[in-house]
C-alpha cells in the first residue's frame, strides 16, 4: 500500500519557512532604519559641532550649550553624548551612543541596536572673506583683544598709526560711504593687493556714526549679526605715496563703540575681538582673531 503524504508536517515546515523569511525581511528593514538613524545622528553632530564652534575660542561654556541645543533640536538624546573642548579652545569634539528601537526585528528577538557616532569642528584663521569688509585697514601688530582703543585715519603712533582707508571695488566718496556703512560685497583673500584711498573721507563720519548708533548694544551684549561688528583687512605696510597697493596678510574683527570726526580725520573707538564667521580657513596663517570653522572628522 502507498503511504499517504504527511500534510501536517509540510504545513509546519511551510510555516517555519514563512516565519524565517518574514523575520529576515523584517531584520533587513530594521538594518535600513538603523543606517538612516546613524546618518541622522552624524548629521546632527555635524551641525552641533559647527554651531558650537561659533562661540570659540572665547566662550567654551556657551559653545557646549549651543552644541547640546542643536542636538536636542535634531531629536538626539544628549544623555549619552559627550562634548569636549580642546585645551587651545580651537576645536570642539562630540561623540556618543544612542539606542534605536527596532520596528520588526523583535519578531526574532532583537529589540534594539546601539549606534555610535563622533566628529569634531575646528576653527582657524580666515584666508578669504566674501562680503562685509569695511574700507579701513590695519597694519599688522600684536593684537590685544577686548581693550578699548582708538583707531584713526590720520598720522600717529601705536594703534593710531596703524589705520588707513582703502579703496575696495572702486574709488571716491560714494564707494567709500557704501563700503563703510554696509561692507564691500566682493571677495578679498590673503595675498591680494588692495588700493589705498587718498583723502581722509571724514565727510562721511557723521553718517556712519548715526548708522551704527541705530543699534543699541554693548561690547558685553551684542547680537551675532550686529552692525557694529566690522571685518577689517590687515596689511603688511602702509608705506606708499598717495594711491598705491598694499598686500593683505589677514583679517581682524572689530566691535565699533563710537565714530567721530577730529582734526579732519575719522576716529573710531572700539575693541578687537575673537570671532568666528562663515569663511574658508588656513591653519598656517597667523592668528589675528578672525576665524572660520570646518568639520574635522
Amino acid at each position: 500500500m502507498k503511504k499517504k503524504p504527511k500534510k501536517g508536517n509540510a504545513s509546519v515546515i511551510l510555516c517555519i519557512l514563512i516565519t524565517v523569511i518574514f523575520g529576515f525581511a523584517a531584520f533587513a528593514l530594521d538594518i535600513g532604519l538603523v543606517y538612516t538613524e546613524k546618518v541622522k545622528l552624524s548629521n546632527a553632530m555635524d551641525s552641533a559641532a559647527l554651531a558650537g564652534a561659533l562661540e570659540l575660542p572665547s566662550n567654551e561654556v556657551k559653545a557646549k550649550a549651543l552644541a547640546q541645543d542643536y542636538l536636542r533640536k535634531n531629536g538626539v538624546d544628549t544623555n549619552n553624548i559627550a562634548i569636549g573642548i580642546a585645551a587651545d579652545k580651537k576645536s570642539i569634539q562630540i561623540a556618543g551612543t544612542v539606542n534605536v528601537k527596532h520596528l520588526f526585528a523583535p519578531i526574532i528577538g532583537i529589540q534594539s541596536s546601539n549606534i555610535s557616532a563622533g566628529n569634531s569642528a575646528i576653527i582657524g584663521p580666515v584666508k578669504s572673506v566674501k562680503g562685509g569688509i569695511r574700507p579701513f585697514a590695519v597694519q599688522k601688530f600684536n593684537f590685544s583683544y577686548g581693550d578699548l582703543i582708538t583707531l584713526k585715519t590720520g598720522a600717529g603712533d601705536g594703534y593710531s598709526g596703524n589705520y588707513g582707508t582703502v579703496a575696495l571695488g572702486g574709488t571716491g566718496n560714494n564707494v567709500f560711504r557704501n563700503n563703510a556703512l554696509y561692507g564691500y560685497n566682493g571677495t578679498i583673500a590673503v595675498g591680494d593687493y588692495i588700493d589705498t584711498e587718498t583723502g581722509d573721507m571724514a565727510g562721511t563720519a557723521n553718517e556712519i556714526k548715526n548708522y551704527i548708533n541705530s543699534e543699541i548694544s554693548s561690547f558685553n551684549n551684542f547680537p551675532r549679526n550686529s552692525i557694529r561688528i566690522w571685518t577689517i583687512p590687515i596689511v603688511n605696510s602702509f608705506m606708499v605715496n598717495g594711491r598705491g597697493q598694499i598686500q593683505v596678510s589677514g583679517f581682524a574683527e572689530f566691535y565699533v563703540e563710537d565714530i567721530y570726526k577730529k582734526s579732519g580725520n575719522i576716529e573710531i573707538r572700539g575693541r578687537f575681538i575673537q570671532y568666528v564667521i562663515n569663511a574658508p580657513i588656513d591653519t598656517k596663517l597667523n592668528d589675528t582673531g578672525l576665524y572660520g570653522a570646518r568639520l574635522s572628522k
